[in-house]
């Protein structure tokens, strides 16, 4: 079975020799902390202190509409997947073992005769290859003869192609797209917008040599997806979740190629030159940091709810818990749609329908009313109504309503009940806590801690950084009642795990949805390296250098001045409006809001 983290691999050895190309790198200096295992469980397990509820009222942080929780784990899931290395470089299709000290590429002191524990399942480019194929080569059998992306159809809707004809059960490049209801539906998202310009393109029906995923009229449809995501994840999605100031820093790093990411790719692509690989393999793919992809790109698990409503249905809404298990029961049973759906819940390997409890043999449609998720039109909130018609009342006898969009939980050191009681096949073995299993990776692959990290990033000129104190670290209102964390693992104090110091630190802005200092310049070192290298054509190593400063410098300014997507998609005129006409081509489209009208 595939669980959460990695796919199968029918022959490891077809990606040998150069199955090195992509691996992990860091930003710091490795380390090696090592934590009390009973006080890391009582720390970050079931009813600890992370479980608690994030705070309310004038304490509590914004947050970001719901559908960027998801869009971040698609691309997380575009840039990583662990693979484990095994003897003759025969890449293992399976997550490394929790408690396994980890050695990457670049911890190798003689890299031509020893090999690292772990590598990148993925090119680290903003690439779509878990949409297209893995490492940025096109899996035909995804596609018809004509070029468009094969699905099943239901009430109107795109579904994956499920059954036992396919690999892993069902018609995707990478199988991880479709753990959840909701990841799956941004999958289909740029599955659509792919069929929606090469069908205007081409034409139905055309000559596969004219056509097909070999022809040229295919690879330019590709490439128009491609850099529309990649206009979405850095205008749209990056600065949601870092500050336009950080954002702008790590650019100006960039183009003067003295961002810690270009020199953690350095670093790598002279070991990948030693060993043999070519200037054009080893750009065909880029060094990740264990930073981002252990630790702090994990911030979308603080932003999950426990449930999400997808749609209305006869004026009631529809809607499921991240995992209906007894475990998690009380969520479920007050979780919007459940006396309808009380078997089912948001884990994927489904179709995207269910059968209606109340009404056998009925199905109920799960495909997404996208305003729920992102600005589809305007902000607002839906009743909920009787079936004649009437207002439902609450507790307080407040008629029902849903808003749109919902908005995630917000960036903080808290986490929902579910995601500390893990079911199959979101993990195959032991921590069911996610929080827990997140600190574990860290330590495994020899992240710093939180005040190592920011500590480095000061000594590289990053300005606005600020030391967190105990107190705001953990916070004595809450951890009053686990006196017992801190006494069993004191180190906790002064080594703070990077994740866990990253959440507060995000913590303690409270009128911004971003992430602080550590954190948001930790992603934007990744996401914008990663951006320019995807953007940049040349493979002579001094050209792609010149190229990449020369795209970093030319960004500097549309950060500078205060960018705020919240705002900016409600300014006609501007690039991300939600409202705006978007060209046949689609190449004017920067949000995700726009994609969604593009192709509903």
């Amino acid at each position: 079975m595939a669980h959460h983290g990695w796919v199968q691999v029918d022959d490891p050895d077809k990606l040998t020799p150069d199955g090195l190309k992509s691996p992990f790198g860091r930003l710091f200096p490795a380390e090696n902390i090592a934590y009390d295992s009973l006080g890391i469980s009582l720390f970050a397990g079931p009813d600890g202190p992370l479980e608690t509820p994030s705070p309310t009222g004038n304490q509590r942080k914004q947050s970001n509409p719901a559908g960027f929780t998801f869009l971040g784990q698609f691309i997380d899931h575009d840039l990583t997947e662990f693979r484990v290395i095994g003897e003759g470089l025969q890449i293992i299709p399976m997550n490394p073992t929790i408690g396994i000290r980890q050695k990457l590429l670049e911890d190798l002191f003689e890299s031509e005769s020893e090999l690292p524990t772990t590598t990148n399942g993925r090119s680290g480019k903003l690439d779509l290859d878990s949409v297209y194929g893995l490492l940025g080569a096109t899996q035909p059998d995804l596609f018809s003869p004509d070029g468009l992306f094969l699905w099943t159809v239901g009430g109107g809707q795109p579904d994956l192609r499920r059954g036992p004809q396919y690999r892993n059960g069902r018609l995707i490049a990478d199988p991880r797209n479709d753990e959840n209801k909701l990841v799956v539906q941004i999958h289909l998202l740029f599955e659509r917008l792919h069929n929606k310009l090469h069908q205007a393109k081409v034409g139905g029906g055309a000559d596969p040599e004219v056509s097909g995923p070999y022809s040229p009229a295919f690879k330019a449809t590709k490439k128009t997806v491609q850099q529309i995501y990649r206009q979405i994840v850095l205008f749209d999605y990056l600065p949601r979740i870092v500050s336009s100031d950080q954002i702008a820093q790590v650019l100006g790093k960039s183009a003067t190629g003295q961002a810690l990411f270009q020199k953690c790719n350095e670093r790598n692509d002279a070991i990948l030159k030693r060993l043999g690989l070519s200037d054009a393999t080893i750009a065909d793919a880029v060094a990740i940091p264990v930073e981002f992809s252990h630790a702090v790109f994990r911030l979308g698990h603080s932003q999950l709810r426990p449930g999400y409503v997808l749609n209305f249905l006869n004026n009631q809404p529809i809607g499921l818990p991240l995992f209906n298990t007894a475990a998690i029961s009380p969520e479920k049973k007050t979780g919007p749609g459940a006396s309808r759906l009380s078997h089912t819940d948001l884990r994927g390997k489904e179709p995207l329908s269910a059968l209606d409890d109340s009404q056998p043999p009925n199905v109920i449609d799960l495909h997404v009313d996208w305003k729920f998720f992102f600005l589809v039109g305007n902000a607002g909130d839906q009743p909920v109504l009787d079936e004649n018609g009437q207002p439902e009342l609450d507790d307080q006898s407040n008629p029902k309503t849903v808003p749109f969009p919902q908005h995630g939980e917000p960036l903080d050191g808290h986490l929902p009940r579910p995601t500390f009681r893990l079911p199959p096949p979101s993990i195959g073995e032991p921590p069911q806590s996610l929080a827990e299993r997140n600190i574990r990776r860290g330590v495994d692959f020899g992240l710093p801690s939180g005040q190592a990290a920011a500590n480095q990033l000061a000594e590289a000129g990053y300005t606005g950084l600020t030391s967190l104190a105990r107190d705001d670290l953990f916070p004595p209102d809450i951890f009053a009642q686990f006196a017992d964390i801190l006494a069993s693992e004191p180190r906790l104090a002064w080594d703070t795990p990077l994740w866990y110091y990253m959440l507060k630190d995000a913590e303690k802005n409270v009128n911004q949805p971003q992430l602080g200092p550590v954190g948001g310049l930790i992603v934007a070192e990744t996401i914008i390296g990663s951006y320019l290298e995807s953007e940049v054509e040349a493979t002579d190593p001094a050209r792609r250098a010149l190229d990449i400063r020369s795209k970093a410098s030319s960004l500097v300014a549309t950060f500078a001045n205060g960018y705020d997507p919240q705002l900016h998609e409600l300014e006609a005129g501007h690039p991300l409006y939600h409202d705006k006409a978007i060209s046949e081509n689609g190449e004017n489209i920067f949000s995700m809001s726009q994609l969604v009208r593009f192709v509903s």
